[in-house]
């Protein structure tokens, strides 16, 4: 069964055609899209490179860079296919790399997240011999290292919510069995990629992958806005974005899950207290306040990124 699986992810194409591929290249690819990521690219790629049996195929889809980001890719991971598209869009890359591709399962993956490639093979396997499992992910890590008081206390409440705790994929990086790829196709013009990925599975269908065959862990590592600014403006940009997807690509998987409850739940849980819990219904009420103003604006909703967790 296992040899199988092997055989299709070796041989199985972005559109689903027969490939040209031995056996020794099985394994999975990697899709980065990258704008302007000069600051965060090597760390990234380093991290993908970390896997005793080789790393997987890597597309860094580089669009509407300014700066050496392609150069840098080029340079550190010379092995890797880096395509360079004029228009700033991660849609566009995510599509254009996606196509670039030759294996499945096959990751996408933030430029600012770090993650292993052990970890990555950790998940493809299980994507792999799963006959149900359209999308998983690594366990989740937050690095909170020079973050604000207010950040912090945010994230210990969002930690215990089911998005992470429940099959989570997305946050950065998400990977999809050739069944899934197939189930997805290509991504709308969306800003919430990784939420309509998320919302075309049932929760039996993702997966959170905490450790490997061997028993280590798999994580993959965030790096949050710092300081209480650069959080309001991602969280005004992440809500507008579901609100978005949820006008035109919703499913019966679309329903939020956070609720009054799960955040009761999540008091004393990880040291939660009630300054914690003030702090992230204060974020989230300025956050959906933004994500309104946006909308109702009906101006194009743009990708906002946080410059303040880029140090390299």
């Amino acid at each position: 069964m296992r040899g199988l699986s092997l055989l299709r992810s070796a041989l199985f194409r972005r559109d689903g055609r027969i490939g040209e591929f031995s056996m020794a290249a099985a394994g999975y690819s990697v899709v980065i899209p990258a704008h302007n990521e000069a600051a965060v690219i090597e760390r990234c790629l380093r991290a993908l490179m970390d896997d005793p049996a080789g790393p997987g195929e890597i597309v860094v889809a580089c669009n509407g860079c300014t700066d050496d980001t392609a150069a840098i890719a080029r340079r550190v991971a010379p092995q890797a296919k880096v395509l360079e598209i004029a228009q700033g869009s991660k849609i566009l890359a995510l599509n254009a790399g996606s196509a670039a591709a030759t294996l499945a399962p096959r990751f996408f993956v933030d430029a600012d997240v770090v993650v292993t490639g052990r970890a990555l093979r950790a998940v493809a396997a299980r994507l792999d011999d799963s006959t149900l499992v359209r999308a998983a992910a690594p366990a989740l890590a937050v690095d909170l290292a020079g973050c604000s008081g207010p950040v912090r206390s945010y994230y210990k409440v969002w930690m215990q919510q089911p998005y992470v705790q429940v099959g989570m994929v997305g946050s950065g990086i998400f990977g999809l069995s050739a069944q899934g790829l197939a189930e997805v196709g290509t991504f709308p013009d969306i800003i919430a990629d990784d939420l309509y990925v998320r919302t075309r599975f049932a929760p039996e269908q993702r997966l959170r992958v905490d450790r490997d065959e061997a028993g280590a862990p798999v994580r993959f590592t965030v790096f949050p806005p710092r300081d209480l600014k650069s959080l309001v403006r991602i969280e005004g940009r992440r809500r507008a974005g579901d609100m978005q997807l949820n006008a035109a690509h919703a499913t019966q998987h679309s329903a939020r899950t956070t609720t009054g409850s799960t955040l009761l739940a999540a008091l004393g849980k990880n040291g939660v207290g009630m300054i914690d819990l003030a702090w992230y219904l204060a974020i989230k009420t300025a956050g959906r306040l933004l994500a309104r103003r946006m909308v109702k604006s009906r101006r194009p909703i743009h990708w906002e990124r946080d410059e303040s967790s880029r140090g390299g």
